[in-house]
């Protein structure tokens, strides 16, 4: 049954419990004048449009550059998420959906007071989020303008992506290809979720040819060395891992799980790994030898998919192709840090596992036979700052490209260890140091 939106502006309307959302087929007739073939919002609209989800204007328009209200997209991003219809509030045609998202404490009192103002991006994704019980997962934050929870907990889920330059704008007014695009991939999550639930007897009715993944079967067994097994849930920094790592809530497996099913868990992981790390790899034309694919997969389990924005150090060397093995080691190892009671640090056994995922990515050494081949300096300074706290190098070779500290009253005369040793790009590289700045004099 097709519910039509109130606000006939809008002119969306969506079919409850709608969950097998088929696909718009490429090459049939324009439906509507301004949404065409290669525009990044096209099939969010016409999977929407097939499956009766939306439609456009009386001029054949569907205008997806207008902008929705705070009503429209909390209707919208509701129903989506599989909440009912609720029972019409006669002070506003959205009012039920507001006293909906209360009752349920998807939102705080206060949080919405005008249904008819547009909706910023940020309030969306967590409607979006909470409404689904997406959390954060990861360390890091793919986004270079927000730290939000909710907008990171719907990125790792697939539902936002933000915009080509990294960001996600959350103050920016929500648009209808905008909405359309998450309430299409909403949907597509439940499916999903609906179809690739892991409750413990499921674990037990699938085998490893069932899910078939490019990361090869030492790739496997190398994840499972780095995560070790647990066979009951714990907290692991900001999220609750059991079995290889794999990300659960605190009550999913009261009984714990076995080797084997824990080995099924991670398998279903990795293909959601895979699926993150083949469309970075495509989307830049990358080409990578089985043994580098595996160490991407490893670090990208760990540490998630935050690292593919082009921002980043690492992601802008791969894209390139080109580098020194204390280039990639640097950008690579620079993942090394975990966030306890809102204090980042680094963390030594993340530095042991980032220099094992260097070896195989570089050297294709699933055994680390010389783990040693790469040292590390941590930078330190008591006044001014730097603009990274570690960095890798190749053993028995320089410390070339060595950080600056800056500082506005002194002028930065380099870096020295507890012994009081000047490291310098002619220092040959032998061991493990923590280094500290030091200042000539004052600039004045």
């Amino acid at each position: 049954m097709i519910k039509r939106l109130a606000a006939a502006s809008l002119a969306l309307v969506l079919t409850l419990g709608l969950f097998c959302m088929p696909a718009f087929a490429e090459g049939e007739t324009p439906v509507f004048s301004d949404v065409k073939s290669g525009d990044w919002y096209y099939t969010d609209v016409m999977s929407l449009y097939t499956a009766g989800v939306v439609n456009g204007f009386g001029d054949g328009s569907f205008k997806p550059g207008s902008t929705v209200t705070t009503g429209q997209s909390l209707k919208m991003v509701l129903l989506a998420a599989g909440y009912s219809e609720p029972d019409p509030v006669a002070s506003h045609w959205a009012r039920g959906y507001l006293n909906l998202a209360l009752d349920k404490d998807i939102l705080a009192r206060g949080e919405i007071t005008d249904l008819d103002v547009n909706i910023q991006r940020v309030l969306v994704a967590k409607i979006a989020a909470v409404s689904l019980g997406l959390r954060k997962t990861q360390e890091s934050y793919y986004f270079t303008d927000t730290k939000d929870d909710n907008v990171q907990a719907l990125y790792e889920a697939g539902i936002l992506n933000g915009y080509a330059d990294g960001t996600f704008q959350p103050a920016k007014s929500l648009t209808r290809a905008e909405l359309s695009a998450i309430v299409y991939r909403i949907y597509q999550y439940k499916q999903k979720q609906n179809t690739n639930s892991e409750p413990v007897n499921d674990l037990d009715k699938l085998t490893p040819a069932d899910i078939p993944l490019r990361t090869t079967e030492a790739g496997i067994a190398f994840i499972k060395a780095r995560e070790g097994f647990v066979s009951k849930s714990y907290k692991d920094y900001s999220q609750y891992s059991i079995g290889y790592g794999s990300y659960c809530t605190p009550d999913e497996y009261p009984d714990g799980i076995t080797e084997k099913q824990a080995d099924i868990l991670l398998r279903l992981n990795l293909d959601k790994v895979e699926d993150k790390l083949d469309a970075f790899i495509k989307e830049n034309g990358i080409s990578l030898r089985d043994t580098q694919y595996d160490a991407l997969a490893s670090f990208t389990y760990n540490v998630g998919s935050g690292w593919m924005n082009s921002s980043y150090r690492l992601a802008k060397l791969l894209i390139s192709g080109s580098y020194t093995d204390n280039e990639f080691a640097a950008a690579f190892g620079i993942w090394c840090h975990v966030t306890v009671g809102g204090t980042t640090s680094i963390h030594d056994g993340l530095i042991a596992r980032r220099v094992r995922e260097m070896r195989l990515f570089l050297y294709g050494d699933y055994e680390a036979k010389n783990s040693d081949d790469f040292c590390y300096l941590i930078f330190k300074t008591d006044e001014g700052s730097v603009g990274v706290d570690i960095s890798f190098y190749k053993y028995g070779g320089y410390y070339d490209n060595l950080p600056e500290a800056t500082n506005a009253d002194h002028v930065f005369s380099g870096w020295y260890t507890s012994t009081g040793d000047k490291i310098t790009q002619d220092t040959r590289v032998e061991d493990n140091y923590t280094v500290t700045a030091e200042w000539d004099q004052s600039t004045d």
